[in-house]
């Protein structure tokens, strides 16, 4: 093993592992040789042959429930075959279940990590798990290393920052819920109040020194930006950005929120400022159609208008904005009688669809299937009143797998926990098959129907007596759907069908020229498709069309560029002539 050579790890996903690359930045403000590897599938055998090439004193992996026992089965393996190796892992899971993760790993950071980091490759700190101790400044990230070994990042037109940690709101399904006495070894954050990951804001001069690298050498189209809120700060912090990101970086970005930070004049000024810098899109959660699920379930108290009013705003200033909602939610034990189930996920589609039509947005709407984490808030109620009793062991690593827990068959109230023993008001094994295929269908076509006028009907008519779910019966429950509202005199519907057959005289197959008619630029997605005759293929097309060429499409600066261009070119006719 080499000392002074460290190898960071992470599962692959198509996003830069940034909390890596800004710990890569320290180690390499250190002195050390940095090596990064994504694990593709939970497959390790790269991951092991990177090891004995590279030779790292010391690997570091990012750890979150969903890949944590796969993470124990590689390094008990990698201990076997490389006992000096050094380990430390960090992230969501060993921060919330530091002693448990302690079984595979030398060193386990939990937290912010910059300041233990440093502690254990200088070589101060021993074997043992360090709990938060205070923030650091982030180090400058270490992208030039990680593009240099994948490529496919570097040559995104997307690339990813972050600006700050530490959100301040406290919903239940998020760690950032939890306090100390919720880990599995509370005594070791003594004295420690409050969250656990803190509010850590990066200097502006920071983020433009980095904005600026990503933009002069590598090919950049759009950053991410991954706070989970942006622009909190109205009064000093967001000022500074918008004038340095504007006048030295100038690149169109995406950014997250929430519905609240668009209220009032504050609101207002707070999108004045988004856009002047250049931000051309927002996600918001929505979560949940419910009020009273989304009080007393997930601790988000905001009401009905606030999205709506929100969301006229954000059109009225020009965003692209995608709703983000948590199907499979732990329905039945609220103070008040709700939607159960699938009724309650149909009512987001129809919120979403409500939306639309009286805002003109969402320019797209997400959905997920809700996973139980230990340590959360919300982990912890669905244990509790009896909607699961697993360790984690069944828990997916993405949020677009079949939902693990069990439901109430009706609203039982408060008293659910005094229930769930009793299997007749649960849902019987082949009724949670059915739900949760239904459920996870609904998840795989939320998007579409929410573009769909009516779309929660077209939704439960597929979702409730479509004999399989696939695209062929899609098209068919579309097809009626769409011929039942022109009939009435629908005019978006007349309107859809008559683009429909215009899109099959550009060469859209006729099952399929409905549903693109249905999608923005339309027409563009026809020359996505063609020649894709597998449905997965026709998928993947589709949402990369939806992706590239609408939500992360800042049709603002086409438009400047595209006038910019005529203009320059008047200018040359004019030079010319003369």
């Amino acid at each position: 093993m080499n000392k002074n050579r460290i190898l960071f790890g992470a599962s692959y996903s198509a996003i830069e592992p940034l909390g890596l690359l800004h710990l890569g930045g320290l180690a390499r403000d250190l002195g050390w040789e940095r090596s990064y590897h994504l694990v593709k599938d939970h497959n390790f055998e790269d991951f092991f042959e990177i090891v004995n090439d590279y030779k790292p004193f010391v690997v570091g992996f990012n750890v979150y429930t969903g890949n944590h026992l796969q993470l124990k089965e590689a390094f008990e393996h990698l201990k076997k075959d490389y006992p000096g190796i050094m380990i430390i892992v960090g992230g969501p899971h060993p921060t919330y279940f530091p002693r448990e993760s302690k079984i595979f790993a030398d060193y386990v950071v939990m937290s912010e990590g910059f300041y233990a980091l440093k502690g254990i490759l200088e070589g101060r700190f021993k074997s043992a798990i360090w709990p938060p101790r205070k923030s650091e400044r982030f180090p400058h990230p270490d992208r030039k290393t990680f593009y240099d070994l994948y490529p496919e990042h570097a040559n995104s037109k997307i690339k990813s920052i972050i600006t700050m940690t530490g959100c301040p709101y406290t919903c239940t399904y998020c760690y950032n819920s939890s306090k100390p006495e919720d880990i599995d070894a509370p005594e070791l954050l003594s004295g420690v109040t409050g969250r656990l990951f803190p509010n850590n804001i990066r200097p502006v001069e920071d983020v433009i020194k980095e904005g600026l690298e990503i933009k002069e050498n590598w090919p950049t189209e759009i950053i991410y930006c991954q706070d989970d809120v942006h622009g909190m700060d109205t009064k000093h912090w967001l000022p500074e950005f918008v004038k340095e990101w504007k006048s030295k970086v100038n690149l169109p970005y995406h950014a997250q929120m929430r519905w609240e930070m668009t209220k009032g004049a504050n609101g207002t000024q707070r999108l004045e400022m988004l856009r002047e810098a250049g931000c051309f899109g927002l996600t918001l959660a929505i979560e949940s159609a419910d009020k009273v699920i989304r009080k007393e379930i997930l601790s988000r108290g905001m009401d009905q208008s606030t999205m709506f009013t929100g969301m006229k705003k954000l059109i009225d200033f020009g965003f692209k904005v995608r709703t983000e909602q948590i199907t499979g939610l732990p329905y039945g034990a609220t103070s008040e009688i709700t939607p159960m189930n699938l009724r309650a996920d149909l009512d987001l589609v129809k919120l979403n669809v409500d939306l639309k039509k009286i805002t003109g947005g969402p320019t797209m709407a997400w959905a997920s299937t809700f996973a139980p984490y230990r340590g959360t808030k919300l982990g912890s109620y669905c244990e509790k009143m009896g909607h699961y009793s697993g360790d984690n062991s069944d828990v997916p690593d993405t949020f677009f797998e079949e939902s693990i827990l069990r439901f109430p068959r009706k609203w039982v109230g408060l008293g659910l926990e005094h229930f769930k023993h009793n299997n007749e008001l649960w849902l019987s094994e082949s009724e949670l098959s059915k739900y949760r295929k239904q459920n996870a269908e609904l998840r795989r076509i939320f998007n579409f129907v929410c573009l769909v006028p009516r779309g929660d009907e077209l939704a439960e008519n597929y979702l409730l007596t479509a004999s399989e779910f696939n695209f062929n019966w899609l098209s068919i429950f579309t097809d009626t759907h769409f011929q039942n509202l022109a009939a009435s005199g629908d005019y978006e519907a007349i309107k859809t069908l008559d683009l429909s057959e215009n899109l099959e005289k550009l060469g859209a197959k006729k099952d399929v020229s409905l549903y693109l008619a249905c999608l923005p630029k339309a027409s563009l997605a026809v020359s996505k498709v063609q020649g894709l005759i597998d449905e997965k293929s026709f998928s993947t097309a589709i949402r990369h069309h939806l992706y590239d060429n609408v939500l992360y499409k800042d049709d603002n600066m086409i438009n400047e560029i595209d006038s910019s261009r005529a203009s320059d070119g008047r200018k040359d006719n004019f030079n010319i002539s003369s």
